[in-house]
Order: structure tokens, then C-alpha cells, then sequence
């Protein structure tokens, strides 16, 4: 008997709300190439042609910023984005009935291939996730993002 995976809205559902956090970029030498104060979004439209819409905002210590927005459609147990920033899927998997994985291309970034996992804790408030960067198939950045929920509500809050 073969499992199937779970449904991918009841494992994306859980991630519903605002989330405060740090990203820390590093070389496959394990040194810190760059590092950012984040604020993601996550929402479920209730009308509309998104089943999902997600807003990243990134901060600098230096005072830069960048907000992004990627709204994404449902088919076959996958959502799927094709922005300006990002093409690529979200699934889930049998094996990892709890996480939830992402397998995106940067659009600016030609033969970048992103593989994610993001993962929450048992507290439920805590979501850990881990980036796995390749280029023509070769390993060149890992990305670690630790962040703490702040709101179950999908407004924007002040960092």
C-alpha cells in the first residue's frame, strides 16, 4: 500500500498569518555572505484566481528594503508561481507528512535552481526553513531562515 501525499492547503494552511524573521545566507565554505531581517505574509484569498498569495518584505541593517509578492495557483496538489521574481511549485510528501518543500527558479538569476524545506515547530509559533541553492547543478549557497509567528491575521504589521 502506497501513502500519498498530504493535501498540500491543510499543510499551507498551518503557515496562515504573519512571520518575523532572520535570513543568513552563506558560501559552501560556511561563511555568512549576507544577512536580513524578513516579514512574510501568508494568505488565503477567499475570492479570486490566487489560492495563496504571499508578501515577502526584506530589511537590511544598512536601511535597504524589498517587498515581493508571489500569488499562487492550485493544480494538482501543487501550488504553482510564475511572477517576475520566481517560477516554481510547492508540494508535500508522503515521507515528511509535516513539512512542506518548495522547488523554485530565480527569474534574474538564469540556471539558479532553490530547493526548500519549511518546516513548523511542535509550538506550532516557531517555523524553521532551509534553502539548498544549485547552478548547472552544483551547490553554491545555503540559506537558513528562523522566524517566530506574530499574527494569525494577514495584515501587514510593523517590523
Amino acid at each position: 500500500m502506497s501513502m500519498r501525499a498530504p493535501d498540500i492547503m491543510t499543510i499551507c494552511r498551518r503557515h496562515v498569518g504573519i512571520w518575523h524573521g532572520q535570513y543568513r545566507h552563506f558560501d559552501t565554505g560556511g561563511a555568512e555572505i549576507d544577512a536580513h531581517a524578513s516579514e512574510i505574509v501568508n494568505a488565503f484569498p477567499q475570492e479570486g484566481p490566487f489560492a495563496y498569495v504571499q508578501t515577502s518584505r526584506f530589511f537590511w541593517p544598512d536601511g535597504r528594503s524589498e517587498e515581493h509578492v508571489f500569488p499562487g495557483t492550485l493544480r494538482d496538489n501543487r501550488l504553482h508561481w510564475a511572477t517576475e521574481r520566481l517560477t516554481g511549485t510547492a508540494f508535500t510528501s508522503a515521507d515528511a507528512p509535516e513539512a512542506l518543500f518548495l522547488r523554485f527558479a530565480r527569474v534574474d538569476l538564469p540556471g539558479t535552481e532553490i530547493l526548500e524545506m519549511i518546516e513548523i515547530g511542535q509550538a506550532a509559533g516557531v517555523r524553521m526553513r532551509t534553502w539548498q541553492w544549485t547552478q548547472g547543478g552544483q551547490p553554491f549557497r545555503r540559506t537558513l531562515v528562523d522566524e517566530r509567528r506574530i499574527s494569525r491575521e494577514t495584515e501587514a504589521k510593523q517590523l
